[in-house]
């Protein structure tokens, strides 16, 4: 993974034989770095990827096959038998509880499936055509940078940047200094913020009874900022390794807390999943064509999948349909023409109240939890005794603070700015922005939580 001590090691590898090996080996050399990426994790998940990279890659071209000979029909039940295949192998991997499959599920199986049918329904379609070429569709599914969460691509997108990999010079000093921001803010969100903040909400959420009502809330807000600094993290460190290669991912975050309602909030969070959602579930299924009561039960039925497809547990599925009440009375209020005050708090609050059915590992400790929070009293003079057991020092709850804040600050400047952190550090002077390089490096060695004797905490997506 991108915090392992061997992943440097293996990004310069890689980035030394695509530059080094004759231009046209280049879609090859990613496609076998990713093929070794994931083989270093589970040999069995990368079996699988290859297996569903080559069906899929045969099925687009019988399907496209067909449609050229006016069998429109048999290109039909092609497409629906793929499709339903893969929702049949994720269904069984993800929610077989008690099973083999429940057991071993491939690394990356969602993201790449959910690329598989969105590639196969466009085919259908006439969207796009069948890729010929094996390489350059397997690194649509496999590329390692979006290989284990996202985001999820387009093969309108991806394939021609992989197709133009060959006119890509090493030496672009704006490119490099793009990706290696990315990269290195990337890593202070998950280092020195996400890691930091998963030491206390792992104690508070899997004791929350000895806490008092203070300190589940506060568990509460720093899952919020967690979930939130892991998964950008993540998203931002892929857009950096991607960008080294001159490939562009999807901006799978747009500062989602500075969301005033849920349907932005939406428009801004894990970007890939959502507009995917909109466009392989909720416009088939009429979206907002066929009048307003229809798209209350679409927009229902987006989110019940949405709560599915990040886990089998009913705290998943409570977690979806919340927010689509959220997304129903947002739609309503905004059909009346009101507007709600305080948006950006109001929409904070309902989001960081839903995250509580996420984080729980059932829909009864998610319960159990809000229960407690709501009826524990606040214990003032027992302020000092939780801070020891949960670790937060003078030093620490520093750290916490200002990490949290150049968060939320930078995410702020963003959204006024209509850009995001890289290229907004990107239009600053060289002293500037050598200045942000040796601060955020600095800060990612010296308060970053990593080393002997700590096992990082895993990226939260990687389970899904």
């Amino acid at each position: 993974m991108f915090e392992s001590m061997t992943f440097p090691f293996f990004l310069g590898i890689t980035v030394l034989l695509f530059f080094l090996l004759p231009a046209k080996y280049r879609a090859a050399v990613l496609l076998f770095s990713s093929y070794c990426f994931c083989g270093f994790m589970s040999f069995f998940a990368l079996a699988a990827l290859i297996t569903v990279s080559v069906l899929v890659w045969a099925g687009g071209i019988l399907i496209e096959r067909l449609q050229k000979a006016r069998k429109e029909i048999g290109g039909r039940v092609v497409a629906m038998s793929a499709v339903g295949a893969c929702i049949l192998v994720l269904i069984m991997f993800k929610y077989g509880r008690g099973s083999l499959f429940g057991m071993i599920m491939p690394i990356g199986l969602s993201f790449y499936l959910f690329q598989a049918i969105g590639y196969l329904s466009d085919i259908a379609k006439g969207k796009c055509h069948a890729e010929r070429n094996f390489i350059h569709l397997g690194c649509l599914f496999a590329f390692f940078p979006k290989l284990i969460s996202g985001p999820i691509e387009r093969e309108g997108d991806f394939l021609p940047q992989i197709k133009r990999l060959g006119e890509v010079k090493f030496w672009n000093r704006g490119r490099l200094s793009t990706a290696f921001t990315y990269m290195l803010w990337g890593y202070f969100m998950k280092m020195v913020v996400a890691d930091r903040l998963a030491v206390q909400v792992n104690i508070i959420f899997d004791r929350p009874q000895e806490f008092d009502s203070l300190w589940l809330v506060l568990g509460v807000f720093f899952y919020t900022i967690q979930i939130y600094c892991d998964f950008a993290g993540y998203s931002y460190i892929a857009i950096g390794c991607a960008g080294i290669f001159d490939i562009r991912l999807t901006q799978n975050f747009n500062a989602p807390y500075q969301a005033a309602s849920i349907t932005e909030f939406w428009r801004r969070w894990h970007i890939s999943l959502s507009s995917w959602l909109r466009d392989y579930i909720y416009i088939p299924l009429g979206g907002n064509r066929k009048g307003f009561g229809r798209k209350c039960i679409n927009t229902i039925i987006v989110f019940a999948v949405c709560g599915i497809w990040h886990g089998a547990g009913m705290h998943f599925v409570v977690w979806g349909l919340l927010h689509g009440v959220y997304s129903l009375i947002d739609s309503v209020i905004r059909k009346k023409g009101w507007k709600m005050p305080f948006g950006k708090f109001v929409t904070f609050l309902e989001v960081s109240f839903a995250w509580i059915f996420f984080r729980a590992g059932s829909l009864r400790q998610a319960l159990g939890y809000i229960y407690h929070m709501v009826t524990a009293e606040i214990r003032t003079d027992r302020i000092q005794s939780v801070a020891e057991t949960l670790g937060l020092t003078m030093s620490e709850i520093i750290i916490i603070i200002l990490g949290i804040i150049l968060v939320c600050f930078v995410d702020e400047l963003c959204n006024r700015k209509h850009t995001n952190f890289s290229f907004l550090i990107q239009q600053r002077q060289n002293a500037f922005r050598y200045a942000v390089f040796y601060l955020l490096l600095v800060a990612i060695f010296i308060f970053g939580i990593y080393g002997s004797g700590y096992q990082t905490e895993q990226f939260i997506y990687m389970q899904f």
